[in-house]
């Protein structure tokens, strides 16, 4: 008597509503009718490509320009003459300008995922 409650309600919860969707015929579905081709409009006229005049430069036209705003080009500078430096520096690091903190973060972040889980790894080390 004990097994039959928990038995009835599994019967009433699960099989029941199995039973009742099996019943129920489920409709068939239709898909709509699409056409071939779409028709295009007929009443629309052609549209004509009508080419315009290249714009000719006005030339009627001259204003006077202000001496102020006229500037004289400036004279060239001349050089000191070259000035022979040896090229000596120490040998760059292969993580030059590859490092930045966005870098380290991600690497600390990305070696916390790859360890044991943190349940695994204790604070206090157990004496064996």
């Amino acid at each position: 008597m004990e097994n039959l409650i928990p038995l009835l309600l599994l019967l009433v919860l699960y099989l029941v509503p199995e039973l009742l969707k099996r019943r129920k015929n489920p409709k068939d579905y239709k898909y709509p009718d699409i056409p071939d081709k779409v028709p295009q409009p007929s009443h629309r006229p052609p549209i004509d490509i009508i080419s315009k005049p290249a714009s000719a430069p006005i030339t009627d036209v001259s204003v006077e320009v202000p001496k102020s705003w006229v500037t004289s080009p400036k004279p060239a500078i001349t050089m000191p003459a070259p000035v022979n430096v040896p090229h000596i520096t120490a040998a760059d690091s292969p993580w030059q300008g590859k490092l930045s903190p966005q870098m380290v973060e991600n690497g600390l972040i990305f070696s916390e995922i790859i360890q044991p889980p943190r349940a695994y790894r204790p604070i206090w080390r157990r004496p064996k």
